[in-house]
């Protein structure tokens, strides 16, 4: 029963992950036919997008912990009020990123040491798919809102609708089909901001109107409760900054990884985009235990919420078991769905193999993380991506780039280094249970 529970929250995020990566796995996919500058621009300017979006979409993390509390609690109406306060936020935030990518997209990308040709198209992409950010951080934070509910198919649908209208718009815009100019990069980018937005009108849309068991009223939206703002805030913040570490780590690894070339930074880029197919069942996971930990103390069921965590710890394991035996065995036929060049099909696959042993540490450390912040314990899993990232992997980067020109294979031997780290502390963190005696 309780196995069956983990499921079926599990395989509907897991898919609402695989079709918002398709977001940029296709990108990828389409923009890597038309050589490797512009699929380094790609890589350059969605990861700068992406990293930014993230960190922000950490809101939900709080309004996701504060909702499963309430749902948990019986509470349907405060968790309709936190909706709206995490959606208001959402929307200044998401205004003032589009505000700075419309008018400093060339200074940001320039900061990056890659030839003017690849700056200039990663400004492109910078700049068109981030200034309607805005509807962008609603969709990420509207998703994390029904998660919080367990209402997880509601997002996967609403990721398949997104996902329909991307590839589409994708193929039309990058490649110039049905009238329109052949815009490349910049059409790459354009599908992207448009499918995002389609798929934010249709999560508000699903919330203000009460079609779905979680409500939010035009007053929950639109007049700000600083109380309850506060308290999403306050759980955010170390979310947030985990992200921000996250991504701003993985910024400062391209920055360091440039020096090895276009050539191998496009393979680099190729492999990150064929691994993140492996985060998939960890999140998926993880919003599992998100929810049921969150739910079962918020009905005062502390060795529930213990119970839970471990049996998805038990699946995330078996299943990314799986993926793991997929990179080791058969990596070139993952890598081949996203490059054409052979020289850069060739370094993925090498550096895939090598990927496969970050398995087991992912899983551990996705699910486990995923608890702590349903137990509304955020700032244990920042910590830990504090140290691991920027005391581990960042330089561990640099002593292999800079200073001993290790190629890119030892990058991900590093890796898989970092993952299994993050798992050990987590798993003790988790055990020691400091996160039961959390009152939200």
């Amino acid at each position: 029963m309780e196995r069956k529970k983990i499921i079926a929250l599990a395989w509907p995020a897991i898919l609402e992950m695989l079709l918002y990566m398709l977001l940029d796995i296709v990108d990828v996919a389409f923009v890597g036919r038309l050589g490797p500058r512009a699929l380094a621009a790609v890589g350059l300017g969605a990861q700068i997008y992406f990293s930014v979006l993230f960190v922000f979409s950490a809101i939900a993390a709080g309004a996701t912990a504060l909702i499963a509390r309430a749902i948990g609690a019986g509470e349907k109406q405060k968790a309709g009020r936190v909706a709206g306060q995490a959606l208001l936020l959402a929307l200044m935030i998401g205004a003032g990123f589009g505000l700075v990518a419309f008018f400093f997209a060339q200074e940001i990308v320039g900061l990056f040491r890659f030839e003017e040709e690849v700056r200039q198209l990663a400004a492109v992409y910078l700049r068109t798919a981030g200034t309607p950010a805005a509807f962008a951080l609603l969709l990420f934070v509207a998703s994390g809102i029904f998660r919080g509910a367990g209402l997880t198919k509601i997002p996967l649908v609403i990721a398949g609708i997104t996902n329909i209208v991307h590839i589409g718009a994708d193929y039309v815009f990058i490649f110039g089909k049905l009238g329109l100019p052949a815009l490349g990069v910049q059409g790459a980018a354009l599908a992207t901001a448009f499918a995002q937005t389609f798929g934010c009108f249709l999560a508000i849309l699903l919330l203000l109107t009460g079609l779905t068991p979680l409500r939010v009223s035009p007053d929950d939206f639109f007049r700000l409760e600083f109380g309850l703002i506060g308290k999403v805030v306050n759980l955010s913040v170390p979310a947030g900054l985990e992200e921000a570490l996250i991504s701003f780590g993985a910024i400062a690894s391209s920055y360091l990884l440039a020096a090895l070339g276009t050539l191998a930074f496009a393979a680099h880029q190729v492999t990150l985009v064929a691994e993140s197919l492996s985060y998939m069942p960890g999140y998926g996971f993880a919003v599992a235990a998100t929810t049921l930990v969150g739910q079962s103390l918020g009905a005062g069921r502390p060795e529930d919420a213990c119970r839970h965590a471990w049996e998805a710890v038990k699946l995330a394991l078996l299943v990314m078991g799986g993926v793991a035996l997929i990179f080791l065995f058969v990596p070139e036929l993952v890598v081949q769905l996203f490059a054409s060049d052979p020289e850069v099909i060739g370094l993925s696959a090498l550096c895939l193999r090598i990927a496969a042993f970050e398995q087991p540490g992912i899983a551990i450390d996705m699910v486990l993380a995923g608890a702590l912040r349903g137990a509304g314990d955020t700032r244990t899993p920042m910590l830990i991506t504090v140290f691991s990232t920027w005391f581990l992997r960042l330089p561990l980067f640099y002593l292999a780039v800079d200073v001993y020109s290790f190629g890119l294979p030892v990058i991900w031997v590093i890796t898989v280094g970092d993952w299994l780290v993050r798992a050990m502390l987590v798993a003790s963190c988790f055990k020691r249970g400091n996160w039961r005696k959390i009152q939200l």
